[in-house]
């Protein structure tokens, strides 16, 4: 016979309504993030927040945790959370990651085609890549740095590997706080075209080819960089959130 919960039980895990919420608050700054509206060192007051999304503060400051332990936002003591303001170093760490990890997701691709375990894999990233260059033609800049770095999310799940895949949902984030900082204004996070020719040599089966085609990407990201910090600017967050 199974033993009724005791009301203690019942309060120590939090309602489903309320970690739905806190998902929706994660999402919401996660994705602004990697759309480039939420600026490194923007304060994200649990107050403001709140009132934005209709719930507590102990909900946002879930939400805010959550983001702290992916290295999003950084929590300073009697001074509350900021958007990440990477450092030079930890900007050229992300990108020397990356730099390890995706040609060997590269690789896998190719050798997973070649078995015939990923036969719609070069159909969905061309159908990515040409969403990503319609932005670009509209210049929604919104819109096609998302898509650039879904690309790179889709790539490592197409290559078979979950692990792949949740790095670059991690590290995805982790570049664009780095692109934000470092970035010169007038500069494009991933070179409109090559990411079309990263999935031609996907698809001729150059495994060589591709992975150096993956390494100058990234370089070719990185080389956009400049080490002084761009001046922080004050943000509406209820347009960055919800505009």
């Amino acid at each position: 016979m199974t033993k009724p919960k005791s009301p203690a039980a019942k309060d120590a895990s939090p309602a489903p309504r309320a970690v739905a919420r806190q998902a929706d608050i994660h999402q919401s700054i996660y994705d602004a993030i990697v759309e480039h509206r939420l600026l490194p060192g923007t304060k994200l007051s649990e107050e403001r927040v709140a009132e934005l999304f209709a719930v507590s503060r102990t909900q946002v400051r879930g939400a805010l945790q959550r983001l702290a332990v992916e290295q999003l936002i950084t929590l300073i003591p009697n001074r509350g959370a900021f958007v990440t303001t990477p450092s030079a170093e930890e900007a050229h760490d992300v990108l020397s990651v990356r730099r390890t990890l995706e040609p060997a997701a590269v690789v896998r691709l190719i050798e997973r085609i070649a078995a015939g375990k990923a036969p719609t894999a070069i159909r969905q990233l061309r159908a990515l890549v040409k969403r990503e260059q319609q932005a670009h033609a509209r210049d929604d800049r919104r819109q096609a740095v998302r898509l650039s770095g879904d690309f790179h999310v889709l790539l490592a799940e197409v290559s078979g590997s979950s692990i792949l895949a949740r790095l670059m949902r991690e590290l995805t984030p982790l570049t664009c706080l780095a692109i934000l900082t470092f970035e010169a204004p007038t500069a494009v996070a991933c070179p409109n075209d090559e990411h079309a020719l990263l999935i031609d040599a996907i698809e001729a089966g150059d495994a060589d080819g591709a992975s150096q085609l993956m390494i100058d990407h990234l370089n070719h990201i990185e080389g956009a960089l400049k080490l002084d910090a761009q001046e922080v600017q004050e943000v509406d967050l209820a347009e960055v959130l919800f505009g």
